[in-house]
């Protein structure tokens, strides 16, 4: 009889996120890849919001898709140290990586929650100082901002902010430590992942532009940054990837089912095996920079 692991599972991002087999991986993942942001960017809030609020003595935070809670924890004790009292909310269609209550900071509450839904929970509306999103663009399609934006304004009080970050998704880099060191392995699954996303409408131009489609939607006091990974951090951000790529096995269709198919499930774990064999001898991928946008709402 087949079983489900015996046929290729088609992407959705409304229902990836949302499957059992993103767990423990996938959160140890979320743990690395929020070191390195913080690593690039070096700070959690960006300059402009810490000064926003610098007398402020309370402040209110959504995380949108908040994975395992992490940012917010680390935002609850910047704050706590610097005598700002905070109710800190992440928001996460899946939430299988949420820390369980007792071990969360007070300030912090995680709930499950789609906050591309509409309409939106009504004691939401309004309600934020701080809407943060990071790592959100696997989920935009077609370059199609106005939704994520669109609730962002919805959450924020007048006078809030925004603070988007995203690694470059439009640009991965494939480096050998010598021209003796392939990177074949790496170059291709980097080419396979690039054409099957713009296949499913995933194209990332935009993220070059991301002040402009603030300014466009409303958003005044627009600044945005692009930081430069750091050389030292390559091999995790490399790791961070490999995690990624291993679990995209399941899209493939077994060699009995499709024989014809020009990837199987057989080839591109071994495409998979010869490409971290290339990462152990010194190959690196990562995505060049991350770039961090903040608006805030109007008055």
């Amino acid at each position: 009889m087949a079983t489900q692991s015996d046929h290729a599972q088609q992407y959705d991002a409304s229902t990836y996120w949302v499957a059992p087999a993103r767990n423990f991986r996938t959160s140890a993942r979320l743990h690395l890849q929020h070191l390195l942001f913080q690593n690039t960017l070096g700070h959690l809030l960006h300059p402009h919001v810490q000064d926003s609020f610098a007398s402020s003595k309370e402040l209110k935070v959504a995380d949108l898709g908040c994975g395992n809670g992490v940012w917010l924890n680390d935002l609850d004790r910047e704050l706590s140290s610097n005598g700002i009292s905070a109710k800190l909310d992440g928001y996460d269609v899946n939430p299988v990586n949420f820390p369980a209550p007792a071990f969360l900071p007070q300030s912090v509450m995680l709930k499950k929650l789609d906050v591309l839904a509409n309409p939106l929970p009504e004691e939401m509306i309004g309600a934020y100082d701080i809407v943060h999103v990071r790592a959100f663009v696997s989920i935009i399609m077609n370059s199609d901002v106005t939704p994520l934006l669109s609730t962002a304004l919805a959450l924020l009080k007048p006078g809030g902010w925004l603070q988007w970050e995203e690694s470059r998704a439009d640009t991965y880099v494939v480096e050998s430590p010598s021209p003796e060191v392939s990177k074949s392995a790496c170059q291709t699954i980097v080419q396979i992942l690039k054409a099957g996303g713009e296949a499913r409408g995933s194209r990332f131009e935009f993220l070059a532009e991301l002040d402009r489609h603030l300014k466009e939607h409303g958003f005044e006091d627009v600044h945005m940054q692009a930081s430069d990974n750091r050389k030292q951090d390559y091999k995790a951000w490399t790791e961070d990837y490999l995690m990624v790529w291993e679990e995209l096995s399941g899209y493939f269709p077994p060699k009995a089912q499709q024989p014809q198919s020009p990837m199987t499930r057989e080839s591109w774990l071994e495409l998979f095996a010869n490409a971290v064999g290339e990462t152990e001898k010194g190959v690196v991928v990562h995505q060049g920079k991350i770039v961090a946008v903040v608006g805030r709402k109007t008055a």
